[in-house]
C-alpha cells in the first residue's frame, strides 16, 4: 500500500498580456508588509523596478540575485522577477526563511517557472541548506514581457521541453528495474507538455506572436506542476539533464556559460538513441525551431561531450537512468557519431 502523499502546486496563476499589472492584487492576498524582489541585471531589473512601483504602498527592496544576503531577515514575501538565476535565488531565500514566493518570469527558457526546485548546479552550491524546496504560491506570467525576451532563450525553452520524453522513459525504467516510486499522473503531465510543444514547434518557432509564447509558457508551467505532484524533478529531468549538468559544471570551471535548454536538446537526442526511441524526431523538431543539433553548433568540444556522457551518471547516484552505472568512451563517441551530433 502506498504511503500518505502530500504536494504543493501554485494556487494562483495569472497569465497573458499585461499580467504584471495584477501583481498588487496577488500581493494583497498574502498579508505582506516588507517585500524582497530578487532580480537580474539590465532588462529584468527594469521589470523588477516596474513591479516595485506597482507595490509603492509596501516597503520593497530590489536586489540582484548575486547580491542577495541569505542571512538577512525581516521580509514577509519574496518575489522573483527575471530568468533562471533570479527565480532560483528567490526560491533559495524563500526556502531558508519559510516565506511565500511569487514568481514573475521575464523569459521562458526552462521549466523552473512553476517548479519548487532550483537548478542542479545551484543546489550543489547551496547543499549546506539541505534539499531546497520552495513551491511558488503564485505565478504572474506576462506574455507581452516574455515575448520581448531574446528568441534564443525562448527556443531554449523548447529544448528543455524536448527532454521530457527521455526523462519519463528514464523514470519508467527506474520504476521497473529499481522499484522507484512512479506517478502516472505526473508523468502524463510532463509528456503532455512535450507533445504540446512538439506538435506546435513549426508554428511557434519564430515567437512573433503573443500566442506563440502562450503555448510555450503553458507547457513549461505544466512541467512545474508535474514536479510538484511527483515530489521531485523526476518527471522532467533524466539522463538528458545529467548530460547537460555535466557540461555546465565543466564550463563553469572555465568561466564559460552555455544555454541550458540547448544542452538539454542535445542530450535528449543522444539519450533517445540510447533508449532506442525516435531520436530522429527530436532532432528534427530541434532543427525546425533553430536549436543547435550538432556539438559544433552548440559550441561543445567533442572531448567534453564524451566526458559528459561517461560521467553524467555519477552526478546523481540516486537517480537511475538509461546511463546505468556509466558507459565507456567508445560507446559514448559511437552514440554521438550515430546521431550525427559530431
Amino acid at each position: 500500500m502506498k504511503q500518505l502523499e502530500s504536494f504543493e502546486i501554485p494556487r494562483t496563476v495569472i497569465f497573458g498580456p499585461g499580467a504584471i499589472t495584477k501583481t498588487p492584487l496577488v500581493v494583497a492576498g498574502l498579508r505582506a508588509g516588507k517585500i524582497l524582489i530578487v532580480t537580474g541585471r539590465s532588462t529584468t531589473l527594469h521589470y523588477a523596478n516596474q513591479v516595485a512601483q506597482l507595490l509603492s504602498g509596501y516597503t520593497v527592496d530590489v536586489v540582484k540575485y548575486d547580491d542577495v544576503d541569505l542571512d538577512k531577515t525581516g521580509y514577509d514575501l519574496v518575489l522573483g522577477v527575471g530568468g533562471g538565476r533570479p527565480l532560483d535565488m528567490a526560491k533559495v531565500y524563500a526556502y531558508i526563511h519559510k516565506k511565500p514566493l511569487v514568481v514573475i518570469p521575464t523569459s521562458a527558457s526552462h521549466d523552473g517557472i512553476a517548479s519548487p526546485y532550483v537548478s542542479y548546479v545551484l543546489s550543489r552550491r547551496m547543499s549546506s541548506y539541505g534539499k531546497i524546496v520552495a513551491p511558488p504560491t503564485a505565478i504572474i506570467a506576462d506574455t507581452s514581457v516574455i515575448l520581448s525576451a531574446p528568441s534564443r532563450l525562448l527556443r531554449a525553452g523548447i529544448g528543455d521541453l524536448l527532454g521530457k520524453i527521455v526523462a519519463v522513459r528514464d523514470w519508467q525504467l527506474a520504476h521497473r528495474l529499481k522499484g522507484e516510486e512512479y506517478s502516472e499522473y505526473a508523468a502524463h503531465l510532463s509528456l503532455t507538455s512535450y507533445r504540446i510543444v512538439s506538435s506546435n514547434a513549426a508554428r511557434i518557432r519564430n515567437f512573433a506572436r503573443e500566442e506563440d509564447v502562450r503555448v510555450l509558457v503553458k507547457a513549461l508551467i505544466g512541467c512545474g506542476v508535474a514536479m510538484g505532484i511527483a515530489g521531485s524533478s523526476r518527471p522532467c529531468s533524466g539522463s538528458e539533464h545529467l548530460f547537460a549538468h555535466a557540461i555546465e559544471m565543466r564550463l563553469q570551471e572555465k568561466s564559460n556559460e552555455a544555454i541550458h535548454g540547448e544542452l538539454v536538446a542535445i542530450g535528449s537526442i543522444v539519450m533517445a538513441y540510447l533508449h532506442g526511441i525516435k531520436w530522429q524526431r527530436i532532432k528534427k523538431i530541434a532543427e525546425t525551431v533553430g536549436l543547435p543539433t550538432t556539438l559544433k553548433q552548440a559550441g561543445i568540444d567533442i572531448d567534453l561531450a564524451v566526458e559528459a556522457l561517461t560521467t553524467a551518471h555519477s552526478l546523481r547516484p540516486d537517480r537511475y537512468t538509461i546511463l546505468g552505472d556509466g558507459i565507456d568512451r567508445e560507446a559514448a563517441r559511437r552514440a554521438l557519431e550515430n546521431t550525427g551530433l559530431l
